[in-house]
């Protein structure tokens, strides 16, 4: 799927979250492609381990479902971008490049999906962030 670039290397492989948090440990990436489903866990996990032990390496979710749970665990987890497998090599390579250029990414597929909780959620937080203003401001009085 990734095709050869001069300025991105594949400097391993890996099947397993212990896999690749070992390989990403010892190969130092700058960006790190990360499947969500790997045959002993989470890409989700080693995400989380990977950014924990190296924060400066960026990792990029692969996934084929548009799944917007494991989208904000990916988030969370501090992936920097996410991408559907349904992506072109050359859109992956773009996206490589804007994840290693300290740039987020989410697949525009989605985005709608995104779009659509962050507005149901403001709805909800909005209402509380006011009733909670409203308490703490009360409570500034003297």
């Amino acid at each position: 799927m990734l095709v050869a670039t001069d300025d991105i290397r594949v400097m391993a492989e890996a099947e397993s979250v212990q896999e690749a948090v070992r390989e990403a440990e010892r190969t130092r990436p700058d960006v790190v492609v990360m499947d969500i489903r790997l045959v002993d866990g989470s890409g989700i996990e080693a995400t989380r381990e990977i950014r924990d032990r190296l924060p400066h390496t960026k990792v990029l979710m692969l996934t084929s479902f548009d799944d917007d749970e494991a989208l904000y665990a990916s988030i969370m987890a501090g992936a920097a971008g996410y991408v559907l497998k349904q992506i072109k090599g050359g859109d992956l390579v773009r996206g490589i490049r804007t994840v290693g250029g300290s740039e987020s990414l989410l697949d525009p597929a989605i985005t709608r999906l995104v779009l659509d909780r962050l507005r149901r959620g403001k709805h909800l937080k909005m209402r509380s962030w006011r009733s909670s203003h409203r308490r703490r401001r009360r409570s500034w009085r003297w």
